[in-house]
């Protein structure tokens, strides 16, 4: 079978042999951008009305949380296309990583028939052109996710069967299998130690918040937990297990860096991606390293995701609001 690595499910981006000096300097001027206080966003009826001069959402017209993420995927865009071909290649696990919620947006609308949406959607994506037309050319979900998976195997043969899933349990079982076998294969997949890191991270931080629910629910059965994080799958189904609620909140304090009051999900969730997105800015102050570009797209995802909250939730109270934004 053919192998390949995560680049090459991402079209080939024009190497215009800018140094990685010349990223990071344009990164760092547009990190001044970012949101420095989301009370006044909270409060306001029309955040994005709000946003920092010059900031990469500020002229969206869609303030659906698709017209978020797309608006997020042109800063991607252009990320990419500062990149010289060997950071192209290098950040190629997150940039699928990232373009997995645009395939899932794209399987959503298939089956909707929106087939405008997905070509929409697929206008400023970084996927493949084989991908983009495996999207628009399918009859419907369930063959796209078929050949896709086809499609997705040079990776690893660890995606076996992912489409089956889709057919079995439904768009949210798919999307929830896939991403979870994703991030177990670049863990393992010999990547760059910085993104190593991060997406161990992203791993524990799944793994807990499954972990958290579980007891919530009270379940002590065998549950999958993704492998390839820094808190061992056997650990987190020991904790499980005993239902040691000590030793699950021991776990989430590790890991945040702060006390977890809330076990209800979205509240965790922000708590968990807090703690990443503080080991991130230790890892962003290294102008050596690729730490910084790194830091710079998750805080990117990280508000995007804070506008679709803020978007979503316009008719809750302000304090429910604020609770579940990662800041």
């Amino acid at each position: 079978m053919r192998t390949c690595n995560a680049a090459a499910l991402l079209e080939k981006g024009t190497d215009r042999g800018y140094p990685s000096d010349y990223l990071l300097s344009r990164i760092m001027g547009r990190k001044s951008r970012f949101i420095p206080d989301w009370k006044p966003l909270v409060a306001s009826p029309s955040p994005l009305e709000h946003l920092p001069e010059g900031h990469y959402q500020r002229n969206v017209a869609d303030r659906s949380a698709e017209g978020i993420w797309k608006a997020l995927l042109i800063e991607y865009r252009w990320v990419y296309y500062q990149m010289n071909r060997h950071l192209q290649e290098l950040f190629g696990p997150y940039f699928v990583y990232a373009e997995l919620r645009t395939i899932f947006i794209c399987l959503r609308n298939l089956k909707e028939m929106k087939r405008a949406a997905v070509r929409e959607m697929l206008s400023v994506s970084l996927l493949s052109e084989e991908i983009r037309n495996i999207l628009t050319g399918s009859a419907d979900e369930l063959a796209a996710a078929r050949a896709m998976e086809e499609k997705i195997l040079c990776l690893s043969k660890h995606f076996t069967g992912v489409a089956e899933i889709l057919h079995q349990k439904g768009l949210t079982g798919f999307e929830h299998e896939l991403s979870e076998r994703y991030l177990s294969v670049i863990a393992g997949a010999g990547i760059h130690p910085i993104l190593h890191v991060f997406f161990m991270r992203l791993i524990d931080a799944r793994n807990l918040l499954s972990l958290a629910k579980l007891m919530k629910l009270g379940v002590s059965t065998e549950h999958p937990f993704i492998p390839g994080g820094r808190v061992d799958a056997g650990l987190l189904g020991e904790v499980l297990d005993s239902k040691n609620r000590q030793g699950k909140e021991k776990l989430l304090r590790e890991f945040t860096g702060e006390e977890v009051g809330s076990t209800e999900p979205v509240r965790l969730e922000a708590s968990l991606y807090r703690g990443i997105t503080r080991s991130l800015k230790k890892g962003g102050r290294d102008v050596l390293s690729i730490g910084p570009v790194l830091e710079y797209l998750w805080r990117c995802s990280i508000e995007a995701m804070n506008l679709s909250v803020l978007a979503y939730g316009h008719e809750l109270e302000r304090d429910i609001v604020a609770a579940e934004l990662v800041r």
